[in-house]
């Protein structure tokens, strides 16, 4: 058979489930630490409304555009990107050496 709990058990337990929560909501923080969120901009600037207006230019040229075209153009990009990174890293191509190459040989003899 099954015996009841005394009553003050459990308003014990109901007392600190309260206390516990109105703790937890005075002490609530964001993720940045602070108490109070910051409050966004209710409208977008002017880099972003460019944006997006170039964006949406982009995308219905590239719809309206034919496959070699959509090719072609994807080749153009990776010769550019391709040229850009062998641009920036000129100067290590021209003494020869990889980026990640000092690294690799050790400093003195090897001992045996």
């Amino acid at each position: 058979m099954a015996t009841r709990k005394p009553a003050a058990s459990s308003s014990t337990k109901r007392r600190s489930r309260t206390t516990s929560r109105t703790t937890s909501r005075t002490t609530r923080r964001t993720s940045s630490g602070a108490l109070y969120p910051r409050r966004r901009r209710s409208r977008p600037g002017l880099p972003t409304t460019v944006g997006t207006a170039l964006g949406a230019l982009v995308v219905t040229t590239l719809l309206d555009l034919s496959w070699p075209l959509r090719i072609a153009l994807l080749a153009v990009v990776l010769v550019v990107g391709l040229a850009y990174v062998l641009w920036r890293h000129r100067g290590e191509i021209a003494a020869g050496e990889a980026p990640g190459a000092a690294e690799d040989t050790p400093a003195g003899p090897v001992a045996n």
